[in-house]
C-alpha cells in the first residue's frame, strides 16, 4: 500500500505585506474563479458593500470577515517568515547610510 503524500500547498502571491496586497490578490482570485462580488459576498455571509470595500482597501475589515472570504474563494492565509528581498535590501542600505 502507497503511502499518501502529503498535502501541496501552492503559494500564490505568498509575500503579502499589507491590507492593499491581501485584498488585490483575494479580487484577483475572485475574478479568475468567474465570481461576482454578489455570489461571493452571499456565500461567505458578508455585504456587497463590506466586499466592495474591502477588495478596494478601504477601512476596517475585520478577520472573520476576510476568513470567510478566503474560504469562499478556496484559499487559506497563513505566516511566514518574511523573505528578505532586494528591495529590503535597498532600504536596510539607505537606512545605515543615514545613521
Amino acid at each position: 500500500m502507497a503511502l499518501a503524500r502529503p498535502h501541496q500547498v501552492e503559494v500564490v502571491n505568498s509575500d503579502l505585506r499589507n491590507q492593499p496586497q491581501v485584498s488585490r490578490a483575494m479580487r484577483d482570485r475572485r475574478v479568475a474563479l468567474g465570481l461576482t462580488q454578489q455570489e461571493t459576498a452571499r456565500r461567505a455571509e458578508v455585504s456587497v458593500q463590506w466586499l466592495s470595500g474591502f477588495e478596494n482597501s478601504k477601512g476596517s475589515c475585520g478577520l472573520r470577515r476576510i476568513m470567510r472570504v478566503a474560504d469562499v474563494l478556496g484559499l487559506s492565509l497563513a505566516l511566514h517568515d518574511r523573505p528578505h528581498t532586494e528591495l529590503d535590501q535597498i532600504f536596510d542600505s539607505v537606512k545605515n547610510e543615514a545613521e
